[in-house]
Order: structure tokens, then sequence, then C-alpha cells
């Protein structure tokens, strides 16, 4: 996992003229149990943009 945001965390600062940390720190694993845990492990991650402001809503999220 570490070379996969490793990788993904130059090309992203590349596209976006930018150095310096991409990731947050906190990294871990979960599993899921079911269907309904994933749906709402999806809404958390489709939201990720809403929240952090970078758009109005989850659809305007390429």
């Amino acid at each position: 996992m570490h070379s996969l945001k490793r990788y993904t965390a130059v090309e992203a600062n590349k596209v976006l003229g930018r150095q310096g940390q991409f990731w947050q720190h906190e990294s871990y694993d979960h599993i899921v149990r079911d269907e309904a845990e994933l749906q709402r492990i999806r809404q958390y991650v489709l939201n990720n943009p809403v929240k952090a402001g970078l758009v109005d809503s989850a659809e305007q999220w390429p």
C-alpha cells in the first residue's frame, strides 16, 4: 500500500503543481461485513470531496 500511496501522491502533486504531503497520516484496513456497511462506506468516500470543500455535491466530482 505504501508504494501505491507514494506513486499517487507524486503524480497528483505533479498534476496540481504542488509539492509536499498529499495523504493524511492515518491508514487502516476495514473488513466490510455486509451490503449495508459497503453502502455506508461508499457514501462516506463519495462525500469526501464535498467535506473538503472541493465541490458542492458528490455528483460534481469526476
